[in-house]
């Protein structure tokens, strides 16, 4: 997750977030038969939307080798969970109910 955040440039807080949000989603097995980067990606797409590190399903794709598609899919796939997928200290969970769908 680290090598992948870094190549998007984003900050320490949202590689944890995004950490955290793909061990959720294998913990609650909300993707499943899903590949861990399809999960990872995923996760990273959610946390950025969930902060001000906006990045497009494109740079994620570029950055990680993952097609737009399966991104995309993987996403919509966790959507509805993202309420339970966030840390329980998170701090503006009124900001997850607004993140939006694709």
């Amino acid at each position: 997750m680290s090598r992948y955040c870094s190549n998007l440039e984003l900050p320490r807080s949202v590689q944890k977030l995004a950490t955290h949000i793909a061990q959720s989603i294998e913990r609650l097995d909300i993707a499943r038969g899903r590949v861990y980067l399809s999960i990872y990606t995923a996760a990273i797409y959610l946390a950025c939307m969930a902060t001000n590190e906006r990045r497009t399903i494109k740079e994620i794709h570029e950055a990680v080798g993952v097609a737009e598609g399966t991104i995309r899919q993987t996403y919509r796939i966790v959507y509805p969970f993202r309420k339970e997928l966030f840390p329980e200290d998170y701090g503006d969970l009124r900001s997850v109910e607004d993140i939006p769908p694709l």
